[in-house]
């Protein structure tokens, strides 16, 4: 007997709303430091990697979970390359999942699972606007770009064509990212204190000036449209 694809669909739906129930919490724990990342990726033994690479799909899935502390901790467990390669991995897993749960479930959904004022700023932009636009966000730092995933399902671009753009684009800052996490993981380096403490100093500045540097961000990305 096979299954149909709205029948898939639900099963989906079921087993990432039970994810979100019983795993919520726990995610955000895991996720708050490199060290508990590693804590808990490392319990899994040799299947840690396929444990990191569920996380990185959880956390594209709940948008609002930033996705810096996953990137910084797959450097600090596996190095430059493999944590690059296992944060790709899980974020182009979830990205497919995202934008195929947008394209069939559509707008009511979103709506459920993307905040307000991220909806206000950015709906209707990204397909008015093109792929640059689209890529320019998922390229540039403070940027929100896992709710606007969700958005972007919702345009009529092709799938295939959205997950290039959003390999692609944040390709970079994740390279970046594990560069970070690598450079933690090595013991008793002045340098590695001083990456560290900008990390947080960055991180903190973010957190409190985010619709500020959203804002400039967005100006940024219009400049640079305008000249092409």
């Amino acid at each position: 007997m096979k299954i149909g694809a709205r029948t898939k669909l639900i099963l989906l739906l079921v087993f990432l709303t039970a994810g979100i129930i019983i795993l919520w919490k726990p995610l955000v724990s895991i996720l708050s430091s490199p060290e508990k990342v590693q804590s808990f990726v490392s319990s899994y033994g040799v299947l840690g990697p396929l444990i990191f690479i569920f996380l990185v799909i959880l956390q594209v899935l709940f948008a609002p979970i930033p996705g810096q502390v996953a990137g910084i901790a797959a450097g600090y467990i596996f190095g430059t390359i493999l944590g690059t390669v296992y944060s790709m991995i899980g974020l182009i897993i979830g990205s497919y999942i995202v934008f195929i749960l947008s394209r069939k479930l559509g707008r009511p959904f979103v709506e459920k699972v993307v905040d307000k004022k991220t909806l206000e700023k950015f709906d209707k932009l990204i397909e008015r606007k093109g792929f640059f636009f689209l890529f320019l966000i998922y390229l540039l730092p403070a940027l929100p770009d896992d709710a606007v995933s969700y958005l972007a399902g919702l345009t009529k671009f092709k799938i295939r064509t959205l997950m290039i753009i959003s390999a692609v684009g944040r390709f970079p800052g994740f390279l970046v990212l594990a560069l970070v996490g690598s450079g933690i993981s090595s013991p008793n380096s002045y340098l590695d204190f001083a990456i560290l403490a900008t990390m947080i100093s960055v991180s903190v500045i973010v957190f409190l000036k985010h619709e500020r540097i959203e804002n400039l961000m967005l100006n940024i990305i219009r400049k640079v449209k305008r000249k092409l």
